[in-house]
């Protein structure tokens, strides 16, 4: 499952990944927090959409336009 960078707001257009909350590789569960995304006005978390492995595509400190992908969630 390939996991873009979310729309959040009506007129967010890009954003930053600020921060990777868990290791390139973990086996993550639905629900749990995967990294922090910085907008002009907030910070979010975004959560793991399904239980897996995670593989990073994104950097850290990089801004990326909404739909660029992000990371990829494959089963374990």
């Amino acid at each position: 499952m390939l996991l873009r960078l979310p729309k959040i707001g009506m007129e967010m257009t890009e954003a930053v990944l600020s921060t990777w909350l868990v290791e390139d590789g973990a086996t993550v569960d639905k629900g749990q927090a995967l990294y922090e995304m910085e907008t002009d006005k907030v910070i979010n978390e975004i959560e793991s959409p399904a239980p897996g492995r995670l593989r990073r595509i994104a950097e850290e400190g990089v801004t990326y336009q909404v739909g660029d992908p992000v990371a990829e969630i494959t089963e374990v």
